[in-house]
């Protein structure tokens, strides 16, 4: 009797553990070849060694990527892992808000970081460990975005930072350089580039209930903390309240004297320097329109609404 029980229960086990197994998630992996060419071997490797279930997409073009997500979300797909930068995890998070529309808090996201820019790393990432184990278990947390609204009804979200005035000028002069060039040093290039060139913008900016209206330099905003390759300019936002950086002109000598700021936190000590939290942000210009870029993508100019998004997503953590 003891046997027979026994070996049913071991027959049980083996039946569950088989049912476990076949109803593991399988993930929907995008690689940017464009940016993560040699880099993908090692994520192949950490994928089988966790034993995570996935199918495998190479992408060579935004238009590429678009019809993979495309096909995987029709086919019932809501797990996701972007082997890529910021501008893969950009474009992936707003073809997949895109597709699902109000349904888009049941799709989980995943990142195994691999371009020239990783400043979403540096906020959200973890060590490849504690990866591994989070995508096996599926330990997420919501994942709020900034919604960028123009007059025209056009929208996009930020999946990292918005950057306006300054910081959008750069984006817009250096996006035409090679995608092989690491961002800490093309970013830093293109500032002193920019620096060298007329950068003053006059607008008003209307943060919740309060409102500045005057010249600007550069303005900030996000959920997430670093931008331009490590550069640490939101040190106070949170995963639930979003940081917003203003930043008034000074002068050029002063301003090259201080870059060091930008990378270290203290940015926010300067007394040109406005931070603080917020909901919703309409900005407007006066005169020449004001630069709009989201996680190192240009997407134009003022006027133009930011709002904090909660709950677009899940995250893996």
């Amino acid at each position: 009797g003891q046997i027979h029980t026994l070996l049913c229960s071991h027959l049980l086990l083996s039946h569950f553990l088989t049912l476990l197994h076949m109803t593991q998630t399988s993930w929907s992996v995008i690689v940017n070849r464009q940016t993560c060419t040699s880099g993908w071997k090692s994520w192949e490797r950490f994928l089988q060694r966790n034993e995570i279930s996935y199918t495998l997409h190479h992408t060579y073009s935004l238009e590429e990527a678009h019809q993979v997500l495309s096909d995987a979300y029709a086919q019932g797909s809501l797990h996701y892992l972007f082997v890529g930068g910021d501008g893969t995890i950009h474009h992936g998070v707003n073809i997949l808000m895109q597709l699902s529309g109000a349904q888009s808090s049941q799709i989980t996201i995943g990142v195994l970081p691999c371009g020239t820019g990783n400043d979403w790393h540096r906020t959200y990432g973890t060590t490849k460990e504690k990866l591994g184990k989070n995508i096996k278990e599926e330990y997420t947390a919501p994942y709020n975005l900034v919604k960028l609204t123009w007059p025209d009804g056009r929208t996009r979200y930020a999946a990292n930072m918005v950057g306006g005035a300054l910081d959008a000028a750069v984006v817009n002069n250096i996006k035409r350089a090679s995608y092989h060039i690491p961002s800490w040093i093309l970013y830093p290039y293109g500032l002193l580039k920019t620096l060298m060139k007329p950068h003053l913008w006059s607008g008003t900016l209307k943060v919740d209930h309060d409102t500045y209206t005057g010249d600007i330099l550069t303005i900030q905003a996000g959920f997430a903390r670093y931008c331009g390759g490590g550069m640490y300019v939101l040190p106070h936002a949170r995963e639930d309240s979003p940081g917003l950086l203003l930043m008034k002109p000074k002068k050029l000598s002063k301003l090259l004297f201080q870059l060091h700021t930008i990378y270290n936190g203290n940015i926010l000590s300067h007394k040109e320097a406005l931070a603080r939290h917020f909901e919703v942000i309409d900005i407007t210009h006066t005169g020449t329109p004001i630069p709009i870029e989201a996680d190192g993508e240009w997407l134009g100019t003022s006027p133009v609404r930011l709002e904090a998004c909660f709950d677009a997503l899940r995250r893996i953590v």
